[in-house]
């Protein structure tokens, strides 16, 4: 009976694990929780093309953990237009590093792109129903929290959430209410400007007529006035007046035909 070779096997079987399985330096770097050295080496493999398709979303954490979410947001991003990576959690992450950047709209976003990859992603739910929190869009956050509670009955949150859901839905009815005062003394108002930019027009249509009217009786007051200086000054003094007897006035002048 021929012996089978162990040893044959136990190498053949490390060469194709380390094919199949082997991890970067980075990434050993950041499980051995050293995320400053992880995000130095995994940088370096990813500018060598060297990287695996989960470097990405390492150095994205490495960057989180070290506080610097901006790198952290680049990274992710990188991942994220990167053939064949994981795009779910790769923008659940990054949606992470947003919130933590207090970017809480580019958050929401990113737990959408996760929620509609898989919308039982519950993780990502409850996180854009807090990003939507933080943004005082209370329908959109209020809808999420109950899809959650939904999801996941029995989450150890569960309560909190539905006290939650309680306050913020006396808060949008609270909302609603001055809204609504608003709108009507909104309308109040521009109801009484209206009336009063009637009567300012009715008073300047009037102001108007009455300096017409006071133009008019000036002008006439003159008119008068001139026709009794015209009338004074004329000459009826029958002295000067012609009788109609057809004399004729002598002209004394001589005639240039001469």
């Amino acid at each position: 009976m021929r012996k089978f070779n162990y040893s044959l096997l136990f190498v053949l079987s490390m060469l194709l694990g380390g094919m199949v399985f082997a991890e970067s330096e980075g990434e050993k770097a950041f499980k051995m929780n050293n995320p400053a050295l992880a995000a130095e080496l995994l940088s370096q493999e990813i500018e060598a093309n060297t990287a695996s398709k989960t470097a990405y979303n390492y150095l994205g954490l490495a960057y989180y953990q070290l506080g610097q979410y901006e790198k952290s947001v680049e990274a992710f991003g990188l991942g994220l237009e990167t053939q064949g990576t994981n795009k779910k959690i790769l923008a659940f992450n990054q949606g992470n590093a947003y919130y933590a950047m207090n970017d809480y709209d580019s958050a929401a976003k990113c737990y959408s792109l996760t929620i509609t990859a898989d919308p039982k992603y519950t993780q990502a739910l409850l996180n854009r129903a807090n990003a939507y929190l933080m943004l005082a869009n209370y329908d959109k956050c209020i809808a999420d929290y109950e899809r959650f509670i939904i999801l996941e009955p029995n989450d150890p949150q569960k309560p909190q959430i539905e006290e939650l859901l309680a306050l913020l839905r006396r808060e949008k009815a609270r909302i609603e209410e001055e809204e609504r005062i608003a709108a009507e003394e909104a309308a109040r108002i521009a109801e009484e400007e209206a009336r009063m930019k009637e009567e300012l027009e009715r008073q300047r249509i009037e102001k108007e007529k009455e300096e017409a009217e006071r133009r008019a009786a000036e002008a006439e007051r003159r008119r008068k006035l001139l026709e009794d200086v015209a009338n004074s000054l004329q000459d009826t003094d029958s002295a000067n007046m012609s009788a109609g007897s057809g004399e004729l006035l002598d002209f004394d002048y001589e005639s240039e035909l001469d």
